[in-house]
């Protein structure tokens, strides 16, 4: 029997998996990433592999494949981590390195919100429809598969988060992120120790400063939503990420807004393509896993 390791690395944890080849999964570890030495990063990830292996018994020729979610820019092809802007990898050649460890494993290598994206689209048994994955966390991005394949563009595809919002200047990022609205909520409730967490809690409860913070956020979403809709035309659009996956009610607030910018008959009812994440913070490890299969 043939398995699967695979890896999700963020600035803040390594999230690292073992999977069998019937897609079970037999065995998970969190550790902290390393934002400053590169080399250190990398013995981090392979020494939590080797553990995941170890609690199973299990030897490196064991393994039929290895698949790695990173943040940045990635060349997929050649497995480089090319820039991470909260990684300390730069052109860090990730597959060869990997390579020279498990010699004869399939590896492969891809920006994390491409990998969550591809757990969704497989999660769904999607194969050939246009599908959009939006993640909303410490950043903004999204990422398009049609016709099964990656819309990569020249590199930068997806990178919504630079997007222009109605207020002058703002980015949706600036506007939506999770960073900003905690940010946002510390300055309207004059404390600067409040958790995103605790924000929501009284947006929840009905506090107005915490409704005008989140609807302000809401709307720019929905209005991106909404060009997303009117530019791909997709069968279905994920909202993931860690906001929407801890707070699942922003979805149905997302819908409601959307709703009134779909006055057109041609649009009547698109807002029910929006769908919450299946794998919620998995997403990553388990696109992974369908990668290197």
């Amino acid at each position: 029997m043939n398995y699967f390791l695979v890896a999700d690395i963020g600035g803040t944890k390594l999230a690292t998996a073992l999977f069998t080849n019937e897609g079970i999964l037999i065995g998970s570890k969190e550790v902290k990433s390393e934002n400053k030495d590169g080399e250190l990063l990398f013995k981090k990830l392979v020494e939590s592999f080797e553990m995941l292996l170890a609690v199973e018994g299990l030897s490196f020729d064991k393994i039929g494949g290895i698949g790695i979610g990173v943040p940045g820019i990635v060349d997929p092809n050649a497995g480089i981590a090319i820039y991470q802007n909260n990684l300390p990898w730069r052109d860090f050649p990730l597959k060869q390195r990997l390579q020279n460890i498990f010699p004869d494993t399939k590896i492969s290598i891809d920006n994390d919100v491409y990998m969550a994206t591809y757990g969704e689209f497989v999660a769904r048994s999607f194969t050939v429809e246009t599908f959009v994955y939006v993640t909303v966390s410490t950043g903004i991005s999204c990422c398009t598969i049609s016709e099964g394949k990656f819309i990569r563009g020249a590199g930068m595809a997806g990178e919504i988060g630079f997007s222009l919002t109605s207020q002058s200047g703002h980015t949706l990022e600036a506007s939506v992120a999770g960073p900003i609205l905690e940010k946002n909520g510390r300055v309207a409730f004059n404390d600067p120790q409040l958790s995103l967490k605790d924000m929501m809690l009284r947006y929840y409860e009905g506090d107005l400063r915490a409704t005008s913070i989140v609807g302000e956020a809401v709307v720019a979403l929905a209005k991106e939503i909404f060009h997303i809709l009117l530019f791909v035309d997709p069968t279905c659009i994920v909202i993931g990420g860690g906001v929407f996956n801890n707070h699942p009610s922003l979805l149905e607030a997302v819908r409601l807004e959307l709703r009134q910018y779909l006055n057109h008959p041609l649009l009547e009812g698109k807002e029910k393509r929006i769908e919450a994440s299946i794998y919620k913070g998995n997403a990553g490890l388990q696109g992974a896993f369908a990668r290197c299969r």
